[in-house]
């Protein structure tokens, strides 16, 4: 397969993924708000189920468009570190599915795609991109953290944001 395929795989998986979220979405925001970690059930804390859709929807759009620019030059280094990166985020996101799982010892929206599509084929993509060296070994090794500052304040600002501006035309 080339790069370009896997580059839809991650941006098609991601779309599965985050529909799934967003079908069950009241479920998700209900466990999150009464039973979460503190630290969760102060970040879900106000959001509304149509302003988590409205986050997940705008989120998806951006990661089918990453894996979009990304095919249209799969020999970029840039393209390939930013899929890895990708790929590294959406696997993370899949071990936290599994986690809060365990934690609730119920089902937690998204686990049937986090456990089927993201997490292995963010196991696929990380080892042929090292394997095929996608990108130089250094950056390779920074994939990870980078994954991280993603999965977490980046994303938390952007579902704030995003949040935000679903009240502006939801409520209005």
């Amino acid at each position: 397969m080339t790069r370009s395929s896997w580059y839809f795989l991650i941006g098609l998986a991601f779309a599965l993924h985050n529909s799934e979220e967003a079908i069950a979405a009241p479920r998700m925001l209900a466990m999150m708000q009464a039973r979460g970690p503190a630290l969760l059930r102060a970040f879900y804390s106000g959001i509304e189920v149509s302003e988590l859709r409205v986050s997940l929807f705008i989120l998806t759009a951006l990661g089918l468009f990453l894996a979009l620019l990304a095919a249209r030059d799969e020999a970029s280094t840039t393209g390939a570190y930013a899929m890895l990166v990708f790929a590294a985020v959406i696997g993370l996101n899949a071990l936290m599915h599994v986690a809060l799982a365990v934690t609730f010892r119920t089902y937690m929206p998204g686990l049937i795609t986090a456990i089927l599509l993201t997490l292995p084929l963010s196991l696929l993509v990380l080892a042929r991109g090292f394997r095929e060296r996608w990108v130089p070994t250094r950056a390779y090794w920074s994939i990870i953290p980078a994954a991280v500052v993603v999965h977490g304040p980046l994303l938390a600002g952007f579902i704030i944001g995003t949040t935000r501006l679903a009240r502006v035309f939801v409520r209005s």
